[in-house]
């Protein structure tokens, strides 16, 4: 159920600030005040919900426990992690020879395959997998089983000493405070696994909130890192720290010095390490070794997911691989990289996993749309997207480089049908409704609706982000941002976010200025019944009907 609906100019005003987390956490259980932060808008023609939301959470480090380097790393390096710079959360540094060890302790116990790779450092700091022989387009490049001992499940969680205390906490709850537990009681397998994971990804969420307002304001990487953080404080304040603080004495023993900090930390580990469709709460998995892949938007790799059992149909007694494939050849001596997220904006990558491809990101806006319970018409619109099995609250995204989606277009025609166009709801009409009728512009007013209600949207949007793209691209030419530091990725946050919009609105104002040439749904039912011409001209013939 969807918050109540402002009844005023809500879209000019609000569209968004407040809405983020609602599609962000859908990666975990949610509960109903988050859900219901969604803010509902209303345009100035009938009842619209824009919602621009944003998938995912990863994270980081605490900005005061945090290497000040790290924000300066390379693009090559923004997906690795540093050896040195350890927050109060984390145990002694890392090495090489840490990441050797797992590997080597995994490959005997049959947890993983990857022959090609090899871990190494970089002269900045940074530690990554790096190809040791070349590798070619469509081979695998790791293999890793689920149930070994690069993947930390729920289930182990339950199974282990922690599991009584934790019992009744969301997956990503559970996880993050097993992370917290091993790491203070000294676990030496933990050492081990902590070796595999992206444990210092450069979120905003845990930047100090004045830098982060100033390189990220109104953008919706800012937005979203704001919910996440109220989310996550209240989730320490009214669940964690009680249950903390009534746990068993030999439990407490080493949970007793956790912060708040450190669980924004642990839960930014989580989200860093868990990768879809191992990132839903129901199979929320952390998973060692991607994390030290580098992320880029380019031709990469891609994470694929290989079910266990006789001919991978399941069962068998052996769970699901996840697989990383090269999608083009690799040199020996290359650094390892893939899409962490491709379905995801770079501001949604940014905040999830702290990284940004700076020299290409994907530059899109998500935009959340549903239909309005209070909306005269409310069951009949639900009715339609239901038979067509798609559910009522819907994400999309607008992006710098192309239009907006006509299933976009055609969700938001059905939401904003009204007064006489209510008519194609009826039952009769319920077969060709959906599939032909809403794919094309409907009527005249239906289609300037929805125009004018985009183009209120992004303009919206655009103004949050102060400043004007033309800022940002002197300041990108001008050579004073180090790239790969958080100026340079806030940056291209920023510019990516105003292009989506600008793009959002040229196609609907020049939408608007081509009604002349629209073929409206009138029209086109005339045309099907050979009443009106191609180029609008009625076939009626006075003279033949009267001789008629």
């Amino acid at each position: 159920r969807m918050a109540p609906y402002p009844r005023s100019g809500a879209l000019r005003r609000v569209l968004g600030a407040t809405a983020l987390a609602a599609a962000a956490f859908t990666a975990f259980s949610r509960p109903d005040h988050v859900t219901s932060i969604a803010a509902n808008v209303q345009s100035r023609t009938s009842r619209i919900v824009l919602n621009p939301a944003t998938v995912g959470l990863k994270g980081g480090y605490p900005t005061h426990c945090r290497d000040f380097r790290r924000g300066y790393l390379s693009q090559q390096s923004r997906g690795l992690r540093r050896i040195s710079g350890r927050s109060t959360a984390r145990a002694e540094e890392i090495t090489v020879g840490d990441v050797t060890a797992l590997l080597s302790e995994s490959e005997q116990t049959g947890g993983w395959s990857g022959s090609a790779l090899r871990p190494g450092g970089a002269l900045d700091g940074s530690l990554g997998l790096y190809f040791q022989r070349n590798v070619k387009k469509g081979e695998e490049i790791l293999s890793i089983d689920v149930t070994g001992p690069l993947c930390l499940t729920v289930d182990k969680v339950d199974s282990s000493a922690l599991g009584p205390l934790v019992e009744k906490l969301q997956s990503w709850e559970k996880l993050a405070l097993y992370l917290l537990f091993e790491k203070h009681r000294g676990s030496a397998e933990y050492r081990r696994f902590e070796a595999g994971l992206n444990t210092e990804p450069g979120t905003p969420m845990l930047w100090d909130e004045a830098e982060a307002k100033k390189l990220l304001e109104g953008t919706q990487a800012w937005e979203l890192s704001e919910q996440y953080k109220q989310y996550v404080d209240g989730e320490w304040a009214n669940r964690v720290q009680p249950l903390i603080q009534n746990a068993k004495p030999d439990i407490f023993a080493h949970l007793k010095d956790v912060s708040l900090e450190d669980f924004r930390w642990a839960f930014s580990v989580v989200r860093a390490n868990s990768f879809a469709p191992f990132d839903s709460n129901q199979d929320l998995t952390i998973i060692a070794l991607p994390g030290l892949f580098r992320h880029t938007r380019a031709k990469s790799a891609s994470l694929q997911v290989k079910k266990g059992g006789f001919l991978g149909l399941g069962g068998g007694g052996s769970g699901a691989k996840i697989s990383i494939v090269a999608e083009k050849d690799y040199a020996e001596g290359s650094l390892a990289s893939f899409n962490v997220a491709p379905t995801q904006t770079e501001s949604q990558v940014f905040v999830n996993y702290g990284l940004a491809d700076s020299a290409q990101p994907s530059e899109a806006v998500e935009l959340k749309l549903w239909i309005s319970e209070e909306d005269r018409f409310f069951g009949d619109k639900a009715d339609v997207v239901e038979q067509e099995g798609l559910p009522l609250t819907q994400a999309f995204a607008v992006n710098a480089d192309s239009d907006p989606s006509y299933e976009l277009q055609r969700f938001l025609r059905l939401t904003l049908l009204k007064d006489k166009d209510a008519f194609i709801l009826e039952p009769i009409f319920r077969d060709d409704l959906w599939n032909e009728h809403l794919t094309l512009p409907f009527s005249e007013q239906n289609e300037e609706d929805m125009c004018n209600a985009m183009i209120d949207w992004a303009t919206n949007r655009k103004m949050r982000i102060p400043g004007t793209l033309e800022d940002d691209l002197a300041l990108k030419e001008s050579g004073r941002v180090f790239p790969g530091s958080r100026e340079d990725l806030a940056l291209a946050v920023r510019m990516g976010e105003r292009r989506a919009l600008q793009q959002t609105i040229n196609y609907f104002k020049r939408r608007l200025a081509s009604f002349s040439s629209i073929t409206f749904y009138q029209e086109r039912r005339l045309m099907k019944l050979n009443l009106l011409t191609e180029d609008g001209k009625s076939t009626f013939d006075p003279f033949k009907d009267n001789i008629a």
